[in-house]
């Protein structure tokens, strides 16, 4: 499928697939859920970015469009490994090794949302009151980490016309906006059709995706086996 080179386009072919030239003011709205849907979904390498964090106090907040951490490394590339946020609670009041995937880990770091670290117990759920305010929280003390990450879809706007998952998927954008639409128009009997492309586009760029990762790689233990 031709790329769109913008919004203006992506709106122009919404308007001919539904055959209606009246919902110019509608439109962006089924973007808009376009794009969150799409966001829930996609783990791709496009959507991956990295980001370097200056820590005060071992802490700092996570940039707005943070979706899922990929990697977090040290300033000299050390090894950071994930815990869950009541184990990292309970180490950094009694700090133990933390063990990582080949040997000893550099440090631990964890992720919170609104919640401080000393109300976390291991019955607390640490996402009761969401992802505001986000933020990691580093132990030992480094002065800044690196971290690769899913970020979500830049949305479409007049100030944005395009972005990245637009030039280079515009199939996903088309698909997903229609299955928004036709429920909009009551013309149900188009929403499986919409949903079975959408669902087809994305297992084949999820498979492209992978293969563009991890070719023929196989998976190999990095610890010894019994």
């Amino acid at each position: 499928m031709a790329g769109f080179d913008d919004v203006d386009d992506l709106t122009g072919t919404l308007e001919d697939y539904l055959e209606r030239a009246d919902l110019r003011s509608r439109i962006p709205t089924f973007i808009r859920l376009a794009e969150v849907r799409l966001d829930r979904r996609l783990n791709l390498a496009d959507n991956e970015t990295a980001l370097s964090l200056v820590l005060v106090d071992g802490a700092a907040p996570l940039p707005d469009d943070f979706r899922a951490w990929r990697s977090v490394t040290g300033p000299c590339g050390e090894q950071i490994d994930y815990v869950a946020p009541h184990a990292f609670a309970s180490s950094s009041r009694d700090p133990w090794p933390v063990s990582g995937r080949s040997g000893f880990a550099q440090g631990a770091f964890t992720i919170l949302g609104s919640i401080s670290l000393e109300d976390i117990v291991d019955s607390t759920d640490p996402w009761q009151f969401g992802l505001d305010n986000a933020f990691i929280r580093v132990a030992p003390c480094f002065g800044s980490v690196s971290l690769v990450y899913r970020q979500g879809i830049p949305p479409l706007s007049d100030a944005r016309p395009s972005n990245w998952l637009l030039a280079k998927h515009p199939d996903l954008y088309l698909y997903a906006a229609l299955l928004e639409a036709e429920p909009f128009l009551r013309r149900d009997a188009r929403v499986a059709t919409w949903r079975a492309m959408l669902e087809a586009a994305m297992a084949d760029l999820t498979a492209l995706d992978r293969d563009a990762r991890w070719g023929r790689s196989r998976m190999r233990a990095s610890e010894p086996t019994p």
